[in-house]
């Protein structure tokens, strides 16, 4: 039987340094996007490269609209049960 992680699996399995770097990855994209409607560059790249250090089965292309969407909306509940762990 194939093993299926959770999201929550996924969130308590990145150690402290990375989670830090997601947060604030996470941070800068949602400030961005308030402010100026448009993505981080740096913050997406290093929430690109976390999502294909996790999923290297499931290819995302930054190009893509709908893979921002969905990798971007991925780190952010991490991001959620993160802080509800705190």
């Amino acid at each position: 039987m194939q093993h299926i992680m959770t999201i929550e699996t996924i969130a308590n399995k990145i150690e402290q340094e990375r989670k830090e770097e997601i947060i604030q990855a996470v941070k800068q994209n949602n400030d961005s996007i308030e402010k100026q409607g448009k993505y981080h560059s740096r913050g997406l790249q290093l929430l690109f490269n976390e999502w294909h250090r996790h999923f290297p089965h499931i290819k995302q292309q930054l190009g893509c609209k709908g893979c921002r969407e969905a990798v971007t909306k991925f780190w952010n509940n991490i991001n959620k049960i993160w802080e509800s762990n705190n």
